[in-house]
């Protein structure tokens, strides 16, 4: 059962290998509305956003623009070209601590040095006025593709996600693991991750 902060992804499913290059400024059109994702700003309404979920709710309204301002985390908002200002989702991601490589699952650990870099999707909410969109698809390759293009420049082995309120099985259906020890937390080499475009 999908959280109410998560698209359950109803959108008819497509190859993310063929998704739009340019992620923070491509626009594509779902349900008649026109919708794009670009790094949340001082104009965008983040007091009435609602995805069901009081701590996210409370996390964007209160400490994404800050943690922004310190360049601690980024946060990008999904919002549909009629109405710029309203957020209709939004991901947040982050570097994420050196990993050990024993927590990994043993297969995935394999011929990697004793700790590994990597990345964290610290949080994904689509709000309750949009679900069924297929949104919350959409933010996740959203993070995929940025992920992809900080570790073509960078390194790093892998995107993370700590998968509250009974999102484990959204993860899983794109390929993320999860970890032996702690099966909240999933993992997804970017090895893994499709071929997104330059760009």
């Amino acid at each position: 059962m999908m959280p109410p902060c998560c698209s359950t992804c109803s959108i008819a499913r497509r190859n993310p290998m063929q998704r739009c290059s340019g992620a923070s400024s491509d626009s594509w059109k779902r349900n008649m509305a026109i919708v794009k994702i670009e790094a949340l700003g001082k104009a965008h309404d983040v007091a009435n956003f609602d995805c069901g979920n009081t701590d996210l709710n409370h996390w964007l309204r209160t400490t994404a623009r800050q943690h922004q301002k310190n360049n601690t985390s980024k946060t990008f908002v999904l919002i549909e070209e009629e109405s710029p200002t309203v957020v209709q989702g939004f991901v947040t991601m982050a570097i994420r601590d050196v990993t050990p490589k024993d927590d990994l699952p043993v297969a995935m650990a394999k011929k990697l040095p004793v700790n590994v870099a990597g990345y964290t999707l610290a949080r994904l909410a689509v709000s309750a006025n949009a679900q069924q969109r297929g949104y919350g698809e959409r933010l996740l390759f959203e993070a995929m593709e940025r992920v992809c293009q900080a570790s073509r420049l960078v390194g790093g082995f892998a995107m993370f996600v700590d998968a509250k309120d009974g999102a484990v099985d959204f993860y899983k259906k794109y390929g993320f693991i999860q970890l032996p020890n702690d099966p909240d937390i999933l993992v997804l080499p970017i090895a893994s991750m499709p071929e997104f475009p330059n760009g």
